[in-house]
């Protein structure tokens, strides 16, 4: 049987996970919320495995962060009249009882939101929300907490990628796929090649499970990708973010490196790099940098200098979709401007350059 996270105090793992949703809840909210110009009336938040709401100590799990950072912007949904839904849905009876009290103590009846209550099964939830999901005017965020591999099936994946405006956020346990990948039950649900699984070294399995992910993205669809892997005990876990707007996924992106500052990839030393903070090479007298960093920069000095990679957006979406953030590539374009490689280097790195009317910058070679 599977462990109740609920009946002890957050693990640090536990609480990372929570960390980050909390942190791309602040910047996802007023993208939708605190704009000037509103595109979208229609705001929902999905939570289908929201817990009882708090653990042992009563520290916030996901449904009560959500209500704390809506605080914030109370007096904006009045003024501008939108429409913020929350669902939340908790199949353990107990647990959608004390969910039920803990929410009901912020006061609802004076708030500018709505908010469903469930307790289904996550196919039945599921199924129930998939039509509000996918109209046409809304914005969506979903968070699936799910406690195993079972739930994120290669249709509700699916799913998810071909709605507009959602951003989705979901938990899968690396180590069962690890330690089963033969087993039935978990080729249903997520078929990776047993082969594969075992070759991939213990703590990087999360890697292999978002490149499973990205494989039933069709090529036509603008849809980005991020993992986050998370060392519970002996455990590994992981996040797999996903958004069809680059800016959402720089936006997780950012939130990831704060927990990270070495890979933006997961709360303990992923590689193996053994790195120490300020530890400096012996042979260059620089500062080590991870695997990760020294590829990508050397990755990305060859496809400017080859011309691989000639403007600016081109550069930004590399960076992006390699789990980096501008600021890294504009170390990069330092220092081959320092070089004497290169003649420009203020090259705008933003999602801005993704729209259909960005004036685009050009790199010169020297």
């Amino acid at each position: 049987m599977a462990k109740d996270i609920h009946r002890k105090p957050f693990d640090e793992g536990t609480k990372a996970k929570l960390s980050i949703f909390q942190d791309y809840l602040k910047e996802w909210l007023p993208v939708f919320i605190a704009k000037r110009e509103i595109y979208w009336e229609n705001i929902n938040i999905y939570d289908f495995f929201a817990g009882p709401g708090s653990d042992k100590n009563g520290i916030k799990g996901t449904p009560l962060l959500i209500l704390d950072e809506l605080e914030i912007y109370l007096e904006k949904i009045n003024e501008k009249s939108l429409n913020v839904n929350l669902y939340f849905n908790e199949f353990d009876h107990n647990k959608f009882e004390e969910l039920k009290l803990k929410v009901g103590a912020y006061g609802l009846d004076s708030k500018p939101y709505r908010i469903d209550f469930d307790s289904l099964d996550f196919k039945d939830a599921f199924k129930k929300m998939a039509t509000s999901m996918a109209k046409p005017d809304v914005a969506n965020l979903v968070f699936l907490d799910q406690n195993g591999v079972k739930h994120i099936s290669e249709g509700v994946f699916k799913y998810l990628i071909a709605i507009k405006r959602t951003d989705f956020l979901f938990f899968i346990s690396s180590s069962t796929i690890k330690r089963f990948c033969d087993h039935p039950n978990i080729i249903q649900h997520i078929n990776l090649s047993i082969e594969e699984v075992e070759k991939k070294p213990y703590h990087q399995i999360h890697r292999l499970i978002l490149d499973y992910y990205q494989s039933l993205i069709p090529e036509n669809k603008e849809l980005y990708l991020a993992p986050f892997s998370l060392k519970k005990g002996a455990n590994i876990y992981g996040l797999i973010f996903g958004s069809s707007h680059v800016l959402g996924i720089e936006k997780f992106l950012s939130t990831c490196w704060k927990l990270d500052s070495e890979r933006g990839e997961a709360n303990f030393d992923i590689d193996n790099d053994n790195i120490k903070e300020g530890q400096i090479d012996l042979f260059s007298g620089e500062l080590d940098k991870p695997k990760k960093v020294e590829l990508f920069e050397k990755e990305l000095c060859e496809k400017i200098l080859n011309q691989t990679l000639k403007t600016d957006k081109e550069i930004y979406l590399f960076t992006i979709t390699n789990g980096f953030l501008p600021s890294h590539a504009k170390d990069v374009i330092k220092s081959l401007f320092n070089k004497n490689k290169i003649v420009n280097t203020s090259l705008p790195l933003h999602s801005k350059l993704c729209r259909y009317d960005a004036v685009l910058t050009s790199v010169i070679l020297k």
